[in-house]
């Protein structure tokens, strides 16, 4: 069940949220506006902690899951949406390649393009492993 948010007398809730009524003065309906606490205020994408999987693989947690197709479409409206911008590279491209016993990504620890940038995934492709970083598109 969700968390109710209780409002008495027109005070914020526990919480911190605020609430404000209006009631259209007769030109529209009622009209209830909240502004949320940090507590619920949607989290801004960012960060998360990276635990890599036993064959080294690792998705950031807070990706929608766009279905299982290969059409970027929705992924790539979403990125815009969060006004991130991407970089990413085959494991290949890099300086050196995966051993051939690792099949996985085990050994390959690529290094971040900069401090701003954030871990978006390390998965398989049909081209071999794949890093994907993302960082903030500054205004």
């Amino acid at each position: 069940m969700p968390e109710e948010i209780i409002f008495v007398n027109n005070e914020p809730a526990e919480c911190g949220c605020k609430s404000r009524f209006s009631d259209g003065g007769g030109q529209y309906s009622d009209v209830l506006y909240v502004t949320p606490c940090p507590t619920h205020s949607p989290k801004p994408f960012g960060p998360a902690e990276v635990k890599r999987d036993k064959d080294g693989w690792w998705w950031h947690p807070d990706v929608p899951n766009f279905g299982d197709g290969e059409d970027p479409a929705q992924y790539l409206a979403w990125v815009e949406a969060q006004k991130l911008e991407l970089k990413g590279w085959h494991s290949g491209d890099e300086t050196y390649d995966l051993p051939d016993e690792d099949a996985a990504c085990t050994a390959w620890n690529p290094e971040s393009p900069g401090p701003e940038w954030f871990l978006m995934g390390i998965f398989d492709t049909e081209d071999g492993p794949y890093v994907s970083w993302a960082r903030r598109i500054q205004p």
